[in-house]
């Protein structure tokens, strides 16, 4: 046997237990939480997505059989050539994303082909179906990364940045959009996003770049809290890898105009997605839509944005004059695009995990050579 084949059948190995032991981490720390306090912040967002659900069935008149007549026409008039389209655009998106994860991973010296970072992007949303939080897919995102790289911190960073270099663009887009769209309306919710938006994004960068809080506790934990003071430590490594983006500022131009793609490609997104259903949907109505319909979508009142995205269409469609099951029908579109990203993500992990435990029967196949 050769050192280069024993040596990846050892790396298939590795890279199998690894992400076996760290998902069913993940699937343990999401079990515990549930039992604690986070269980019941869990069965509040239940609540509120059912209420929510309940909310959209009133605005888009589906509480009377007309509603539902007029639902039911619009989908069975679905244009399949939009629709296409309308997939398409899905893949674009997340290879826009990728992209971007990829520029950070790069500048920290980690170079991994952009299809395999689509593919791990895809798994992330397949585990976004059924964990319980939004965050979910971003977590096993990391764990792929870090497994494949060996650059835990790293590979969280980068997560990390792209998370934030994004919501700060949306933030930015979604003013604009609100000054110019929604001036003249009172949506409560609209401000509430922005306003909840902005304070975490200033609660993020203030945590990331002011290193005296974290510290200031990691003292006084001292040693009488050592698993307190490990986990701050870790925190802390951790702040400064995230803070080494700021000395690169060619990255960060270049991921803030990624950013700016992206958001230009998710009113394409939308507004071939409502072309599914009517051709008449004007483009600039879309520009101001769909980035107060994400910013909407950010607010942690649901679980999965289940109920929470629907509403933002509803709500916010008939402000440009078009009609509640137009606003119902592109919602649930695009809550069924997103359970085709997790089976095309579920595609990619079964392929993955399969290829790595063929690594690991050749591993033990040799060794009884």
């Amino acid at each position: 046997m050769s050192n280069s084949s024993a040596c990846k059948s050892g790396l298939n190995g590795t890279v199998k237990r690894s992400e076996e032991s760290a998902t069913e981490k993940l699937s343990l720390n999401n079990s515990s939480s549930a039992k604690g306090g986070y269980g019941v912040f869990f069965w509040i967002k239940l609540f509120a997505s059912f209420c929510l659900i309940g909310f959209v069935a009133w605005k888009t008149g589906l509480t009377t059989r007309a509603g539902w007549d007029k639902l039911l026409l619009m989908l069975r008039g679905a244009n399949y050539l939009y629709l296409f389209l309308s997939l398409l655009c899905g893949i674009v998106l997340t290879t826009i994303s990728s992209w971007k994860w990829q520029v950070l991973l790069r500048s920290k010296g980690i170079k991994i082909p952009l299809f395999r970072l689509v593919s791990f992007y895809f798994i992330g949303r397949f585990y976004n179906l059924f964990l319980p939080t939004s965050m979910g897919g971003d977590v096993v995102r990391v764990i792929t990364v870090a497994t494949h790289s060996g650059a835990r911190d790293e590979a969280v960073a980068s997560v990390f940045v792209e998370r934030l270099t994004g919501m700060i663009t949306l933030l930015v887009v979604a003013c604009f959009a609100t000054v110019f769209g929604f001036r003249n309306y009172d949506l409560p919710v609209l401000t509430a996003s922005l306003f909840f938006v902005a304070v975490l994004i200033f609660m993020i960068l203030w945590l990331v770049f002011d290193s005296r809080l974290l510290a200031k506790i990691t003292e006084l934990s001292g040693n009488k809290f050592t698993q307190l003071t490990k986990i701050l430590r870790k925190v802390i490594r951790l702040q400064g890898v995230i803070r080494e983006y700021k000395d690169n500022p060619i990255v960060l131009i270049k991921v803030f105009c990624i950013s700016c793609l992206f958001y230009f490609t998710a009113v394409i997104n939308v507004w071939v997605s409502s072309r599914v259903f009517v051709n008449d949907v004007s483009f600039s109505s879309m520009l101001l839509a769909v980035p107060a319909i994400m910013l909407v979508m950010n607010l942690p009142v649901s679980i999965g944005g289940l109920g929470l995205m629907e509403a933002a269409y509803a709500l916010l469609f008939p402000l440009f004059g078009y009609t509640s099951a137009l606003a119902l029908s592109t919602a649930l579109l695009m809550r069924f695009k997103s359970l085709v990203h997790g089976g095309v993500g579920a595609g990619f992990h079964l392929a993955r995990l399969r290829t790595v435990d063929n690594g690991v029967k050749l591993e033990e196949s040799e060794k009884t050579i």
